[in-house]
């Protein structure tokens, strides 16, 4: 499980506020939203006779491929569920808070790209599932986007993250077994690319 920090209060305000998108309280519902998306489908799961985490990432299955679209909705429990929506609710407003746009064109490329790279790389005869991928990408992402652009807004979120959130990387240091530490590491290593690519604010 990774430490949670602090959620932020925020006020609706008008848009722009010092650089940043500013509608606090539309970027909660989206995460929110997305967050009850999972629940809602772990839930639908556990009614259903057909397991649907059989439509996680199968590494190196054609016809798992889907898998990488799937893999961030399914959790193997509710244990597994609570640590990654908490998590991810913070992480994803924070990043929505930054920027809409960006965070979107970041997801998506922690998506694709780190699941593409988990089920070309992953371990063979395993399935792979959970939002933990996204959560490290996001990491990755808003840590770095302030190295990369050097802009005291992006500092800030990149400052606060490493604070927060930093002491989960040492979990990419050991293997243990039951976790997906290909999700980790690709989705945080896909999150560092999208910093990378998207350092001139211009994407």
């Amino acid at each position: 499980m990774i430490f949670l920090g602090p959620v932020f209060c925020l006020q609706r305000m008008p848009a722009p506020f010092f650089g940043f998108d500013m509608r606090p309280v539309d970027d909660i519902r989206i995460s929110l939203t997305i967050v009850s998306l999972m629940w809602a489908i772990h839930i639908i799961n556990m009614s259903l006779s057909v397991d649907l985490r059989i439509y996680g990432i199968h590494p190196r299955k054609l016809d798992s491929l889907w898998g990488i679209l799937f893999m961030p909705f399914l959790h193997g429990n509710f244990t597994h569920l609570i640590a990654n929506t908490s998590t991810l609710f913070i992480l994803l407003t924070m990043s929505l808070f930054y920027s809409r746009r960006q965070t979107i064109k970041a997801v998506l490329m922690i998506c694709l790209m780190g699941g593409g790279f988990v089920w070309l790389l992953g371990t063979k005869n395993s399935v792979h599932i959970g939002a933990s991928g996204l959560i490290f990408g996001l990491i990755g992402f808003l840590m770095f986007l302030g190295m990369f652009r050097r802009e005291w807004k992006t500092l800030f979120f990149s400052l606060a993250v490493c604070f927060f959130y930093g002491g989960a990387l040492f979990s990419l240091l050991v293997y243990i077994p039951g976790i997906s530490w290909a999700g980790h590491f690709f989705g945080f290593l896909s999150g560092v690319m999208a910093a990378w690519w998207m350092r001139s604010g211009k994407k």
